[in-house]
């Protein structure tokens, strides 16, 4: 047996597998039933060599070919029934009706397979056989050449429509068939005199490969296979060893037929290649294996950890969206995402949203709040499907749960899916309810959601509800507290107001009685002033406090020039009230630009010296340094006052919390509101007896 009639015994074995396995996948489908016919009449086709090989006769390789001719004539139709229904054709009545045509010159062709006018004889050339063509063969290549182009034109035009996932699938399938059609022409070139030294059966075995890579990566023909590595590697094996034989017996081959070597010097030296060389082909192919089935845009273990571990730290709704349709972005590759949440009033509505266009080359990346304004309602399609089932939606592995759904439900997730441009759903639950939706859009790979995908996108699923609920929890925990906040600031601020309604009242019931007294009205004057601005200052600190919005009012400014008018303003302060405080800056730093809202800073500022200087009790020394850190710039404050206790230093930033005699308390969690507001950060570390120190952090441009 030479290396032609190996390689079309092996095409024909492997075509039949194929079209056996992708038919009993799915036997009631019109496409698996039409590739499983064309694809097993492709498979007799390449027995023409083996069985003018095996022939004892040239009346025996006539009949043989005549036979194998019946699949060739066959083949035209077959392909164009297959390529009507792979691309939704027909389901089109006008375009239908065309096919009956071709079925019946088929059937002329059939008719007269056996007459000398299609095949005349057969005749040797090269190492087999090949047809003498009659004048009804000329027709018929004719005929096949037309019919299989006209399938060819068929397909790429609906590759063109196509997007995503159906797309690869199509150049698969359509490649393909150009292949297999790359070797049926070389075979008719032998009936025109024209010899190809070279096994074209091989290209139908590629043409197997390829609709076999096709269904392994993009699910072609909706074939669903589980293809284990450890698979795959056992089959490489087999092949490896497959072409080394083949390898060896044309080697074999060769040698003696032209060289004259024995044989079986032959194979010792063949034995010792396939030995040095078995090792490094069969990694080479592991690996190109892994690359092209098994290939990882993302660390599954690792993309866990850091979803668990971040989702943990979040207490805000927005966050947790923004951060979960990020990574799922990034990590899967789509072209786009959309978080949608449960509202109030009913419906779902989106919440985060990113997409990436193809725009002049380059990509552009749409953020949130592009199309916030889409919204759902309950009787939606997936809505509906999330809330009774809570599995993933994955659009292409519909038609597979269509018989287990309501009559309309496939229709009304399928619109809901064009909405969004989205391939697949993932439902958030969080206590039986369904809070959030993520709609994913094509891969920009245009790769299936595979089984890992999926596993990671339950896991994530699963983090987000439990950061949800927490976030949830948290915020009911800071609305009660809130509530008894209020509670304490009315007492506080009550107690704090009285003592100054007290005094004047005190000088108003003594106003009739010591009008006349110029000493009584001055000292009246001004002690009714301070008070005022006692009370003025209370409301102040209480409206800063409880007001939400933030400041409008950002410019770029110095903050060391910031720095330093606080200082000399709270130094002039300090010399007024005759404190014997020493207010020492340790920096040299000239300019540092940031942008925010510069007044509010210097409150934050003479805040954090004020309340250092309280905690001397009217002497000590006051240090204020300013130094880099990264990204940040650092404004240190140091007191060297009695410090503060342990159990009381987490407390220092809330609200109506303070040691000192007056005051609400709300100077340093107003400090910190401001400094968070300005993306920044303000922590404090004190020891007894020795003093504190309070930083503020902040994001500068230089």
């Amino acid at each position: 047996m030479d290396i032609f009639s190996l390689s079309s015994l092996s095409a024909f074995v492997i075509c039949e597998l194929l079209a056996g396995f992708v038919y009993l996948k799915n036997p009631k489908n019109k496409i698996n039933i039409s590739f499983a016919v064309v694809t097993f009449l492709i498979g007799i086709w390449p027995l023409f060599p083996y069985a003018t090989w095996v022939s004892r006769s040239r009346e025996e390789a006539l009949l043989f070919t005549r036979l194998v001719y019946i699949a060739v004539i066959l083949m035209p139709p077959a392909f164009l029934f297959f390529v009507y229904n792979l691309t939704d054709i027909y389901s089109i009545k006008k375009e239908r009706n065309r096919l009956p045509l071709f079925y019946l010159i088929s059937a002329a062709f059939l008719f007269n397979s056996f007459n000398p006018n299609f095949i005349k004889n057969v005749q040797p050339f090269g190492l087999s056989f090949a047809v003498v063509p009659g004048i009804m063969y000329h027709l018929f290549s004719l005929f096949f050449a037309i019919a299989i182009v006209l399938g060819y034109i068929k397909i790429f035009i609906r590759y063109k429509e196509v997007t995503g996932f159906k797309k690869k699938q199509l150049f698969y399938i359509l490649i393909a068939f150009v292949t297999a059609g790359i070797a049926v022409f070389i075979h008719f070139l032998s009936a025109y005199g024209v010899e190809v030294m070279y096994p074209h059966e091989l290209l139908v075995i590629l043409f197997a490969a390829l609709v076999l890579y096709s269904i392994v990566r993009y699910r072609a023909m909706d074939v669903n296979i589980a293809f284990k590595k450890r698979m795959a590697y056992s089959l490489s094996v087999g092949l490896l060893t497959g072409l080394f034989i083949v390898f060896v017996l044309a080697v074999t081959n060769l040698f003696s037929t032209f060289i004259k070597i024995h044989s079986f010097q032959i194979s010792i030296v063949a034995a010792f290649l396939i030995a040095l060389l078995f090792n490094p082909f069969r990694n080479r192919i592991y690996a190109l294996i892994d690359k092209v089935f098994y290939k990882k845009s993302y660390d599954y273990y690792a993309t866990i950890q850091q979803v668990s571990s971040t989702l943990t730290s979040m207490f805000n709704l927005q966050e947790i969206f923004q951060f979960t349709g990020k990574i799922i972005y990034e990590v899967m590759g789509l072209k786009s995402i959309y978080l949608l949440s449960a509202k109030t009033g009913g419906g779902y509505e989106v919440v985060y949203h990113t997409s990436k266009k193809i725009k002049r080359g380059k990509n552009e990346t749409q953020h949130p709040d592009t199309k916030e304004s889409i919204r759902i309602g309950n009787r939606s399609g997936i809505v509906r499907f999330c809330r009774k089932s809570g599995d993933i939606i994955i659009k292409d592995e519909l038609p597979a749960i269509e018989a287990t759904l309501e009559r309309d439900m496939i229709g009304k997730i399928k619109d809901d899916l064009e909405l969004f441009h989205a391939e697949a759903v993932v439902p958030v639950i969080v206590d039986s309810r369904l809070s959030v939706l993520i709609v994913l859009g094509e891969k920009l790979s245009c790769d299936i959601f595979t089984g890992e995908d999926i596993n990671l996108l339950n896991t994530i699923s699963d983090q987000t509800a439990i950061a949800i609920k927490n976030a949830r929890l948290y915020k009911d925990k800071v609305h009660s507290e809130w509530l008894a906040s209020i509670g304490m600031m009315s007492a506080t601020f009550a107690h704090e107001i009285r003592n100054p309604l007290t005094s004047l009242k005190t000088f108003a019931q003594l106003m009739p009685e010591k009008y006349n007294d110029a000493e009584f009205r001055n000292t009246f004057s001004k002690i009714v002033e301070g008070e005022i601005e006692k009370i003025d200052g209370l409301i102040g600190d209480l409206l800063d406090f409880s007001t939400e919005k933030r400041s409008s009012r950002v410019n770029n400014f110095n903050l060391v020039s910031l720095v330093d008018e606080t200082v000399d303003y709270v130094r002039e302060k300090l010399e007024r009230e005759e404190k014997k405080i020493a207010i020492r800056k340790t920096y040299n730093e000239d300019e540092i630009y940031m942008s925010g809202d510069a007044t509010k800073l210097k409150q934050t500022f003479i805040n954090i010296l004020t309340n250092g200087c309280q905690a001397m009790h009217g002497e000590g020394v006051l240090t204020v340094k300013i130094k880099p850190n990264g990204k940040y710039i650092d404004v240190a404050v140091a007191d060297t006052g009695e410090g503060i206790d342990t159990d009381d230093i987490l407390k220092v930033f809330d609200p109506f919390v303070t040691s000192k005699d007056m005051g609400l308390g709300l100077g340093l969690a107003i400090s910190k509101r401001i400094v968070e507001d300005h993306k920044g950060r303000i922590n404090v570390k004190s020891k007894l007896s020795k003093g504190s120190t309070f930083t503020v952090s902040l994001p500068v441009q230089n």
